[in-house]
């Protein structure tokens, strides 16, 4: 007899506000670097900890800190408990305006699924994986929403979705790393990963970005709403859209090295013309076995997208803790007969990833006044794109559980996007999260393996 698809019952919904009257209603104006999501666009990310106790052991013991330790360091992150709105002193200034009762939803549910089962590498159907991710309601546009999921005396996921328009990936795991340092030290006071800064001062817009990116930011914005009213009305093409599955692979340090050496032997005296850091090289042997398992003709153009944080790359840098999103966007393309060369494929990858990065010395934002149309071309070519960093160390988050066992950003369904971060198994890799529909994994499987054994031959 077959058994009965998990369930999930909600425990408890409640709102989660900075402590009363301490933080002054406040309006942060967006620049050019935020306004561009003002069309649309999320993070989700999931945490999954070995929790082996009951759902009561969690309410009583772990869940007042996990709450109080939420209000304290929202006090300093309080633009997560606001919203984004218009400036009522101009129609084309937006804002991110936070006003005392601001508050974060937050949902403590409990599952019958399996959580070694979701918690793995292996191909997951993402149907059940969804319901760990919390939504974000549209009627009040708040900018987070937290979920934790309960696996009884197995384990519990930690889930948050966050709008792009308040924050890019370094700062949101500011916040959850600030947060969770917080919890684990018993909620006495904020203990920060960086310190938040507001200062917006040192960001200029020489190219007028801000006209720019607000235009499609408003078009985009349109389109997302119309596509909404649509699927709510039930139209569409008609055709039968493959189920998405998400798995993760990785590469380990001595897969690296190799990859390096190899990248280095096609270059006179070992000496690349661009930095072989580990971002390039990883990147490279992804795309290049991504473009393998495609199929495609050996004329095509392959294309590849990354975000870089403008963070330290602006002068003067910015600090660390600087709030709001701050990413500068970079495209590359290649011949597919030359990615796919079994001897040379990684090698010319690396070569066009590596040249895209240097092109930011002559300026970190000079020439993003076409990243719209940019973003449209890879899109539009079925180009692969990073998400992720191993700088934001998702694998150091500990509410009091210990560190997590699998860390997925599920923001990358439906996108031809890997999610980059540290190997959670450690030992100095690094891992990908991959999400296609079933066949294609496995089809990328494949190549990826292949050109392992290749490497470590």
């Amino acid at each position: 007899m077959a058994s009965s698809s998990p369930s999930l019952t909600t425990l408890e919904q409640c709102f989660i506000s900075p402590p009363k009257s301490s933080v002054p209603e406040t309006s942060i104006p967006l620049l050019f670097t935020d306004i561009f999501f003002l069309g649309g666009g999320v993070v989700e990310r999931l945490f999954f900890y070995k929790f082996p106790h009951p759902t009561t052991h969690f309410i009583s013991d772990h869940l007042p800190t996990f709450k109080s330790s939420l209000s304290l360091t929202l006090q300093h992150f309080f633009p997560f408990a606001g919203h984004a709105r218009q400036s009522p002193s101009s129609p084309d200034v937006y804002e991110l305006y936070y006003t005392d009762g601001d508050s974060v939803s937050l949902t403590i549910s409990e599952s019958t699924g399996d959580f070694q089962d979701l918690a793995g590498d292996n191909a997951r159907d993402f149907s059940k994986l969804q319901p760990l991710i919390p939504t974000l309601s549209h009627e009040s546009e708040p900018l987070m929403a937290l979920q934790v999921t309960l696996f009884p005396n197995q384990g519990l996921c930690f889930g948050i979705v966050v709008s792009k328009v308040v924050s890019d990936g370094t700062n949101s795991t500011n916040f959850i790393r600030s947060w969770a340092a917080t919890c684990l030290s018993g909620a006495g006071e904020v203990s920060f990963s960086s310190p938040p800064s507001f200062d917006r001062s040192n960001i200029g817009d020489p190219y007028n970005l801000y006209s720019i990116y607000l235009q499609t930011a408003l078009y985009m914005k349109e389109m997302y709403k119309n596509a909404a009213a649509a699927a709510a009305a039930g139209a569409g093409d008609g055709a039968a859209k493959k189920e998405e599955f998400l798995a993760t692979f990785r590469l380990k340090k001595e897969h690296l090295e190799k990859i390096k050496a190899a990248i280095m032997a096609g270059y006179p005296e070992g000496k690349a013309p661009f930095h072989l850091s580990t971002f390039v090289i990883s990147c490279a042997f992804m795309w290049a076995s991504l473009v393998r398992s495609k199929g495609w003709p050996e004329e095509k153009m392959a294309y590849f997208g990354f975000p870089l944080d403008a963070r330290p790359r602006l002068s003067p840098p910015l600090p660390a803790g600087f709030f709001g999103g701050c990413l500068t966007f970079k495209s590359t393309k290649a011949k597919v007969g030359d990615i796919v060369d079994e001897v040379t494929g990684v090698g010319a990858a690396a070569a066009a990833i590596g040249k895209a990065i240097d092109e930011i010395k002559d300026g970190v934002f000079k020439g993003a006044e076409t990243m719209p149309q940019m973003l449209g071309e890879v899109v539009a070519n079925q180009g692969l794109w990073i998400a992720g960093s191993t700088r934001f160390r998702v694998y150091d988050v500990d509410f009091g559980w210990g560190k997590p066992v699998k860390v997925e950003v599920t923001t990358i369904k439906g996108a031809e996007t890997m999610a980059m971060a540290e190997d959670g198994e450690g030992g100095g890799g690094l891992e990908f999260g991959v999400s296609f529909p079933k066949d294609q994994i496995d089809s990328f499987e494949v190549c990826f393996n292949d050109a392992l054994k290749t490497l470590m031959a």
